[in-house]
């Protein structure tokens, strides 16, 4: 979850800060705890982060 962090913090450094990132991406890695195969939980947090970060 690292470099998807600091990738989303990156594309949203004008609008969000690090912490702010790391939040959102905490907080939807953590949707997948439960889930049995983690294989793409990575790729499918990046995205649902990516979208609740874009602006409205």
């Amino acid at each position: 979850m690292h470099q998807v962090t600091e990738r989303l913090a990156h594309r949203f450094a004008q609008t969000y800060s690090t912490d702010q990132v790391a939040e959102t991406v905490t907080t939807i890695h953590h949707r997948f705890d439960d889930r049995p195969i983690r294989d793409f939980v990575p790729i499918l947090v990046e995205r649902f982060a990516r979208q609740q970060l874009m602006p409205h």
